[in-house]
């Protein structure tokens, strides 16, 4: 028996099959966005918002540098490239910064931070240090040189806001090239005495940036949010739509014609289509049978007598013998 020929699809069936699959294609898409965007934009921007940055400049002057070596002196860094990676070599920058309308420290405020950084080296003793950095030969660096002076907020009586506070391009310190590059970060901001614009965290003086754009922020934290969580969430409205309502209804329609017959079984209404195992479809069954059984009794000796019967002058000659025998 030939097979049935296939029905094509018709342009709904068609449209509905594509617009399934790209709800289905958005979704994936939007929840791995998001999952990528967590540690590198969403997280940093709220970090950045968290720390209320004073968006007026301070006046920073590199004050400090170390150069250290080993994972339990790394605790941090003031540029790597790289937010997940181990650190096993780090350079730490230190500054001071002051508040003022000024751009520039004086040359002579520098100065003052020079000469008391090299007084405690003098009375420092190096017998055990590790040799100078010879590229900065007027302050060097070391792995173990003492504070220059003492670190972190400063009375009334000093012209510095605060004193010693680590150094980074952003928030969280790292970053990925080319938007960060932590060899010209270092280029710029290593020199002992450098003095440039940074801004400093209310909650935590200590800590110093050298960029800061709040509304770029807030654009980058906008558009990591906006864009993908919304985008879920209405694929996954849709696709439940059409799970539970489309695709559902066209079930029940295909299974309409065997709850009809299932209904009538179980009634046995004789209004309804007859369905196997119905009172009805047993009544006719029986007749059937009853019919086709007169049927083969009457056609069975119809057929023996035309094809099995002997001619009619032997059948007579048989009965006279027949009789003679039964007589004699």
């Amino acid at each position: 028996m030939a097979d049935e020929e296939k029905i094509p699809p018709t342009f709904l069936e068609k449209l509905l099959f594509y617009t399934t699959a790209s709800f289905v294609l958005l979704a994936t898409f939007s929840l791995f966005a998001f999952l990528f965007l967590v540690p590198f934009v969403i997280e940093p921007a709220f970090t950045t918002i968290f720390m209320q940055f004073d968006p007026i400049g301070a006046l920073c002057v590199t004050t400090q540098v170390k150069h250290l070596v080993g994972a339990s002196n790394c605790t941090w860094a003031s540029c790597r490239e790289g937010c997940t990676k181990d650190l096993f070599e780090c350079t730490q920058i230190r500054v001071s910064y002051k508040l003022g309308n000024s751009s520039n420290v004086t040359e002579e405020e520098v100065e003052n931070l020079i000469r008391v950084e090299r007084a405690l080296r003098n009375d420092y003793d190096y017998e055990n240090e590790v040799a100078a950095d010879k590229s900065y030969p007027d302050m060097g660096e070391r792995d173990d040189l003492p504070e220059p002076y003492p670190t972190g907020l400063q009375g009334n009586d000093s012209e510095w806001y605060f004193t010693g506070a680590r150094l980074f391009p952003n928030v969280k310190g790292c970053g990925y090239p080319p938007i960060l590059n932590c060899t010209i970060f270092y280029g710029k901001y290593r020199p002992i005495g450098t003095n440039f614009t940074c801004y400093y965290s209310r909650v935590d003086p200590g800590l110093v940036i050298t960029e800061l754009d709040m509304w770029q922020n807030t654009m980058n934290l906008v558009y990591a949010m906006a864009i993908p969580i919304p985008s879920f969430f209405i694929s996954v409205i849709y696709l439940t739509f059409a799970y539970f309502k489309i695709y559902n209804t066209e079930d029940e329609s295909e299974q309409a014609p065997l709850k009809s017959d299932a209904e009538a079984m179980a009634t046995g209404d004789d209004e309804k289509p007859t369905t196997p195992g119905s009172d009805t479809f047993r009544e006719d069954l029986a007749c059937f049978g009853h019919q086709l059984k007169m049927q083969l009794a009457n056609d069975k000796p119809k057929d023996g007598f035309e094809s099995n019967s002997p001619p009619i002058s032997n059948s007579a000659s048989l009965s006279g013998t027949k009789s003679s025998f039964v007589n004699a």
